[in-house]
């Protein structure tokens, strides 16, 4: 904003000028106006009046001076008043200019410190990507990195705190440490943490049954997940960091899967923060969903159903057998939303403790391997409800996939078509019971399917703290890493066997087809009388 030094802007310096001097007239002469002239003329025009006449005369002329002097004064107030007016302005204007010069004065100086630091900066970068005499071998190389590395995090630190401060410029060692007490041990964007487990688990000459035990599987098949994972969870490097390398990915989503240990317990055997970890869980979780679900737990080809089919009669007598069912529980922590409907009735009433849960149903084969799961029911739905909801009732039994097979549950499910189920009533006979003992030992593969499947990822033992839409992809890559661990035949101790106790409620209608009951009481027939059923009976 600009302001004139001159007090009239609407005036001429002439005008102004003239008007000043009738003013300085006025206070050398009262008569300046000309009153003084046309009172003489009236007195030699009237000497021959009276003495009343005179007397008039000199009361008008007292009047009109009085007159005067009181328009003299008033015109001296305004010109004072201008006068103090002009000088305020003056002063202002100089203390505006006097701000805006040490304004200005402080932006330079900022300006060239941070060009100065930038330049700096681009220097380390450029003694990083230029190698000098010497640093041939690798130890130099990666110790000449890191250095460039902090060097760089740390010029970007001034640079920033440079831009943000209006105060005083802060010394870099200052920024770098935290504290104003000099340059100490600088503390970095980054926490230096350990990695020293890692580093000693990833060697190669890290002992067999050792690592066997902190992953649930050996080594050549967490390398194979992380060769199938590469491409996916693989990151880029960047000028401050390096990123982390897929096998650790891979390994900290694995540990934690595998032992169910806290976050912090995980932070500080990786040597990576808490919140990177669980990241890094659900990224590689959903690249296992993704990537490996589709080749490794997917529902078999016509060859390989005659080939399970075979396998069930030879060993249970029951023909067209294609797969076992079976439904647990997981417990979850009270959701935010929709809390009825995750409520588990069953689980609370045997903890005598509330308890919510979400469901996974899955469907083996002869060697416990899944074939079909459904994931992420509520857990207040029955078995029969699961079904009902779940692609294997809607998609595959639907279009006849299931025809001429069977699916063996527990008497939690309804007898369908394609679902065999035991005989649920009493007073059962000779064939009844005979057959029963058949469709619990092909049950069984099943349970002992999901026991070996939360032995094995002791994170589905207890309370997840996982949320509610990521737990589908935490529950679908566990399944698939049983269904791995289980094809390349990896050996699970004895001690981490878990026992399943999820309860049974039988179904209001549990026949839901005839024909179903006629091939049920045939089957069972066979059994008992054909000598299928063995001694087990007797």
């Amino acid at each position: 904003m600009e302001i004139s030094a001159f007090p009239f802007p609407y005036l001429q310096e002439d005008e102004c000028s003239h008007f000043l001097g009738l003013f300085q007239d006025m206070d050398s002469s009262p008569s300046g106006f000309g009153l003084e002239g046309f009172g003489n003329n009236n007195n030699n025009n009237n000497n021959n009046n009276d003495h009343t006449n005179k007397k008039r005369s000199r009361k008008d002329d007292d009047d009109e001076a009085d007159a005067v002097n009181g328009s003299k004064a008033a015109f001296g107030d305004i010109l004072a008043t201008l006068l103090l007016l002009d000088e305020e302005a003056k002063q202002q204007q100089e203390q505006w200019d006097f701000e805006s010069n040490q304004d200005k004065s402080l932006l330079e100086a900022n300006h060239k410190k941070q060009v100065k630091t930038m330049d700096g900066y681009y220097n380390q970068l450029q003694g990083h990507y230029s190698p000098q005499a010497g640093e041939v071998t690798d130890g130099s190389a990666a110790s000449r990195s890191k250095r460039a590395r902090k060097t760089a995090v740390v010029a970007a630190a001034v640079v920033v705190a440079d831009t943000t401060s209006s105060a005083a410029p802060v010394p870099a060692a200052d920024i770098a440490s935290g504290s104003g007490s000099g340059p100490s041990h600088r503390r970095l964007w980054v926490k230096e943490r350990t990695t020293d487990w890692w580093d000693r688990v990833s060697r190669p000459d890290f002992p067999e049954d050792e690592f066997r035990r902190e992953f649930r599987m050996s080594k050549s098949t967490f390398n194979l997940i992380c060769e199938e994972l590469d491409t996916t969870v693989t990151k880029k490097n960047t000028m401050l960091r390096d990123a982390i390398p897929a096998p650790k990915r891979v390994g900290v989503c694995v540990w934690r899967l595998a032992t169910g240990a806290p976050l912090r317990h995980v932070s500080e055997r990786f040597g990576l923060g808490i919140s990177t970890c669980h990241k890094l869980v659900i990224e590689v979780c959903r690249a296992i969903y993704d990537v490996l679900m589709p080749k490794y737990l997917r529902w078999p080809s016509d060859q390989e159903i005659s080939s399970t089919k075979s396998k069930f009669e030879s060993v249970h007598k029951i023909p067209n057998v294609v797969g076992s069912i079976y439904t647990t529980h997981i417990p979850i922590i009270a959701p935010k939303v929709h809390v009825a409907a995750y409520f588990n009735k069953r689980h609370t009433e045997r903890n005598q403790k509330t308890s919510y849960s979400i469901t996974v149903q899955g469907v083996v084969n002869a060697d416990g391997i899944f074939t079909d799961v459904c994931i992420g029911n509520p857990g207040s739905l029955t078995d029969d409800q699961i079904l009902e909801k779940s692609s294997l009732s809607r998609q595959r039994a639907a279009r006849g996939m299931l025809r001429d097979s069977w699916i063996v549950g527990n008497s939690g499910f309804p007898l369908t078509d394609w679902l065999l189920v035991p005989y649920a009533r009493q007073n059962l006979t000779w064939t009844q019971h005979a057959f029963n003992e058949s469709v619990n030992e092909i049950q069984g593969i099943a349970t002992e399917a999901f026991q070996r499947l939360k032995g094995r990822w002791a994170c589905l033992q207890k309370r997840t703290e996982v949320k509610l839409q990521d737990l589908p992809y935490v529950l679908g890559a566990c399944c698939v890493l049983h269904n791995i661990c289980e094809m390349r035949n990896e050996e699970m101790s004895p001690e981490l066997k878990f026992e399943v106790f999820d309860d049974v409620a039988v179904p209001e209608n549990n026949i839901r087809s005839a024909t179903a009951v006629n091939t049920r009481d045939h089957i069972s027939h066979n059994l008992l009388h054909r000598g299928l059923a063995g001694t087990r009976t007797l």
